[in-house]
């Protein structure tokens, strides 16, 4: 057995912060205001949707981490995803709409990290998937090899 996430369908709330509640959430980051500003437009374009997340062990389900999304929200996740894009730590995107539209089109946009969401954002409305952790398991130490016998000598 493997592990698997909890999975949750959710709504998003992350519209209406104002840019200083931004930059305190994400403080000491190092961002500039127009980064401040792409943050708030992706969250306005989040906001409202209903996703499917999902919580993982690997960072004591701190954060909600995006799984997947309905198809009849494909355009304004594109956009949401775009300007998350602008604050990339390696961006592909940096003002360069038309290229993500054209790869996103494509199928061959890979966002290279995951996005997440916190849980102060996150409306739980159905699990669809619990955890499943597996059972660690006990190693079995290797067979033992035989010691070499030492042949005594024969004095002569």
């Amino acid at each position: 057995m493997t592990y698997q996430p909890k999975v949750i369908r959710c709504r998003l709330h992350t519209g209406g912060k104002t840019i200083q509640e931004i930059r305190e959430r994400y403080a000491g980051q190092g961002m500039t205001y127009r980064d401040f500003e792409s943050i708030q437009r992706a969250n306005a374009e989040f906001d409202g949707l209903v996703v499917l997340l999902s919580l993982w062990d690997y960072d004591n389900h701190e954060a909600y981490h995006l799984h997947n999304w309905n198809p009849a929200d494909d355009e304004r996740m594109m956009m949401a995803i775009y300007h998350s894009e602008q604050v990339h730590p390696f961006p592909r995107y940096k003002n360069d709409l038309e290229q993500f539209k054209a790869d996103w089109a494509a199928g061959t946009y890979d966002p290279g990290a995951t996005l997440c969401f916190q849980p102060e954002d996150v409306e739980e409305i159905e699990v669809l998937c619990e955890e499943i952790v597996p059972e660690p398991q006990t190693a079995t130490p290797p067979p033992r090899t035989p010691k070499k016998k030492r042949r005594k000598r024969r004095r002569k």
